[in-house]
């Protein structure tokens, strides 16, 4: 069995909240280069695509198109999000 050893630093508030912000940011550069892959502008995701892609429920989709957040097509009775749109709302909030 390993021993482990605990190290303490003392840290101001300041130090640790520029610690967390880098670690943040940094993470949250990843997901956006993740995200800045070329799509097609016409390409269509199902409401179940979107869902799944974004990990929100239906009724999620569904306020945000009432608040016009991200904007549902439809075609006939089933709904559609175009996936430039999903990608680059995701963009905005990283």
């Amino acid at each position: 069995m390993e021993l482990k050893q605990i190290q303490v630093f003392q840290l101001s508030i300041e130090d640790l909240s520029l610690i967390i912000r880098d670690a943040v940011a940094n993470e949250l550069k990843k997901i956006s280069n993740i995200f800045k892959q070329p799509s097609q502008e016409n390409e269509l995701l199902s409401r179940e695509e979107t869902s799944k892609l974004l990990k929100v429920s239906y009724t999620t989709l569904f306020n945000w198109n009432r608040e016009k957040i991200l904007e549902a097509k439809k075609i006939g009775r089933k709904v559609f999000y175009l996936k430039s749109e999903v990608f680059n709302k995701l963009n905005d909030v990283a």
